[in-house]
């Protein structure tokens, strides 16, 4: 009787601690900072973290380019593309977010980024980024059938 009681409360204690293990994995840790390189000096300061949204989205390129109407911003993604207008308010400037060469690391050009013009690339960037994410979520989401 005692070898059964002391089987049964060790199962009991393995099962627990089982159980334990199961429920308290531990927390995801968050994506590291991509590594960025900015091609015109002071770009890197005006794109700011939006860079590294880019990267923890999955998108593989962003090409923005003005006066293209529906087709000015171009977006790239394992799960598909997708083309948007420049949003309302916004002064199209051209510039280009690539990432994964290599892989954890991204590469902003903007031809004609110059101090004069960094308010206009930083309101550009900030406002071209959460829509392109976005859409990239959606086509995710087509694919995949998962957020």
């Amino acid at each position: 009787m005692r070898l059964i009681s002391t089987l049964l409360f060790t199962a009991a204690a393995l099962g627990a601690g089982a159980t334990l293990a199961q429920t308290a994995a531990p927390a995801k840790p968050a994506a590291p900072a991509a590594t960025v390189k900015a091609i015109q000096p002071g770009l890197l300061e005006v794109s700011g973290p939006r860079v590294n949204e880019v990267v923890a989205a999955g998108i593989q390129k962003i090409t923005a380019v003005p006066g293209k109407g529906n087709r000015s911003i171009q977006v790239q993604s394992p799960w598909g593309a997708s083309r948007f207008d420049w949003p309302k308010d916004v002064k199209p400037v051209a510039f280009t977010i690539e990432t994964g060469k290599p892989k954890g690391s991204a590469t902003i050009t903007a031809p004609g980024f110059t101090d004069a013009n960094k308010a206009d690339y930083k309101a550009a960037i900030d406002a071209v980024v959460p829509v392109a994410i976005s859409k990239t979520n959606d086509n995710k989401m087509m694919k995949t059938n998962k957020p």
